[in-house]
């Protein structure tokens, strides 16, 4: 998975800089590599994820009566009409996941400029990295969050929590007390993160800054645990939360879509400790049927060692002069075979039983010879019409004979039962 996003510099505005920061992520969970790279040289990888600079959405909570699905955006454009300073027309609208069309309720909606997304989107089909899934770089979090990290030759102060978003350049910090020579948060950023005051004091968020930052973020502010993370660690938290702005009238290459939903939920089910439990349980299933399909073999090869025992000691007991035993069903019918032949008792093989059969099937004789040995037979010359040849053949199979036509003979083979 390849996680890109447009670097931007203070000196090309509103256009999309000419670089781009990328990160590789096998799984979706912990990042491989990461760098900054020209468009064209951006490394291949079959899954590409479009990452959106915080400084690019605007975060809105709106509350939805009940609608149908196909009037949402047009929902979304009343309710937010007052808060937005573009034209509805030209900005693009996604919600946060999970959220449900057709069903009443409330949630977050990401709001970002259409025509600027097109053109990132557009730039990396261009350049053979179709985009199949678009995060937000920050979103909305359950708890407190605080980041310093730099993006381009800026840097950013990005606070997330329960009420939203707040995204502060880092230089607008340092300008709010002249003061002081390094950055300090502003008054209304330690009120945003601040929780509420009714339970004694406020806990501190979590920190977390880039190493080149690090120094910088623990000098000024000594209240808050730090922890070193880069800017895609805080993409790859964006993806676990399940977020993906292309909807409404964004449409994706639906080749890549349907080419990757699958790996990621591979990736998902085998790599997500969430779905531990889940991974071990299936181990678990796996391994008991394994265990029963071998104990139904070794009892299946047991009942059937069981059953060849039994007839090697019928036929032993049965016939004593056998001394060796290979086949004992086909043994056992030698045996009688030849008992029968003893007492002179015609056999199903013998030439009266065939002519027996041949007069059975009720035709007069029409063949010119037969030709007999024991337990098969050929008729020659055989001169009978389509009806009369089947009448024939039922009556020999009725007697356990079996016909094989060759041609205007007949070869003939009794089927001992």
């Amino acid at each position: 998975m390849l996680l890109l996003t447009p670097v931007e510099t203070a000196s090309t505005g509103s256009e999309p800089g000419t670089a781009w920061r990328w990160a590789q992520s096998p799984d979706g969970l912990k990042l491989a590599r990461q760098g900054l790279s020209p468009i064209t040289d951006l490394p291949q990888e079959a899954e590409c994820v479009l990452v959106i600079p915080p400084e690019q959405l605007s975060w809105h909570r709106v509350s939805w009566p009940k609608i149908a699905p196909a009037r949402w955006r047009a929902a979304l454009e009343g309710l937010l009409e007052e808060h937005l300073l573009d034209d509805p027309a030209l900005l693009h609208f996604a919600l946060e996941p999970g959220l449900k069309p057709g069903a009443a309720g409330s949630g977050w909606v990401a709001v970002c400029h259409k025509a600027r997304l097109h053109a990132q989107l557009q730039a990396l089909e261009q350049a053979g990295r179709p985009v199949g899934r678009i995060l937000p770089a920050a979103c909305p979090q359950p708890v407190p969050q605080l980041w310093l990290q730099g993006e381009g030759d800026r840097s950013w102060a990005i606070a997330a929590g329960p009420e939203g978003l707040l995204v502060l350049p880092l230089a607008d910090a340092a300008n709010a007390d002249p003061s002081r020579s390094e950055p300090a948060i502003p008054a209304s950023l330690r009120l945003w993160l601040a929780q509420d005051p009714s339970d004694g004091e406020a806990s501190h968020p979590a920190a977390y800054a880039d190493a080149a930052h690090l120094a910088l973020a623990e000098q000024a502010w000594p209240e808050l645990p730090w922890s070193v993370a880069s800017a895609p660690e805080r993409w790859l938290q964006s993806l676990r939360q399940g977020w993906n702005l292309a909807q409404f009238d964004l449409r994706l290459s639906a080749s890549q879509r349907r080419g990757q939903w699958l790996p990621r939920a591979w990736r998902t089910l085998a790599r997500d400790p969430a779905w531990r439990p889940v991974r071990w349980s299936l181990g678990a299933l796996l391994g008991l049927q394994l265990l029963g399909l071998n104990l139904l073999a070794w009892q299946e090869q047991a009942a059937y060692r069981k059953q060849q025992a039994e007839l090697q000691s019928l036929l032993t007991q049965t016939f004593p002069q056998v001394q060796l035993v290979l086949d004992a069903p086909r043994q056992m019918q030698a045996e009688l075979e030849r008992l029968r032949q003893q007492r002179g008792e015609l056999g199903g093989g013998d030439l009266e039983s065939l002519l027996a059969a041949l007069g059975a099937s009720g035709q007069p004789p029409s063949w010119q010879k037969i030709e007999f040995g024991p337990g098969q037979a050929k008729l020659i010359g055989i001169r009978l019409d389509a009806a009369a040849e089947q009448s024939l053949q039922g009556a020999l199979q009725a007697r356990g004979w079996r016909v094989e036509p060759q041609g205007n003979d007949w070869r003939l083979e009794w089927e001992r039962k």
